[in-house]
């Protein structure tokens, strides 16, 4: 019997397949979790690189699913807020 397939078998695969697509991909989940946990948020434009840096890590060793990104860069984004 096999397995189900996993969110974090797809992009492993595709890590190694087809990286740009790989990292479009991820900016593209990154982006969609911070503008819906993290609307309205004042940071820096300077800090913007930082949260997808750190999008990009916590999908790279938790592989986590969109909901647990989006709270892991809110609670980024919380310790960096201007407002």
């Amino acid at each position: 019997m096999s397995r189900p397939v996993t969110m974090n078998d797809v992009l492993s695969e595709m890590k190694k397949r087809a990286p740009k697509k790989y990292k479009r991909l991820c900016d593209n989940r990154i982006e969609r979790a911070y503008h819906a946990s993290c609307a309205g948020i004042q940071i820096d434009i300077m800090d913007i690189r930082k949260v997808f840096e750190h999008g990009q890590r916590q999908i790279d060793m938790h592989g986590l699913d969109d909901a647990a990104l989006a709270k892991s860069i809110r609670e980024y984004v919380e310790t960096i807020r201007h407002n």
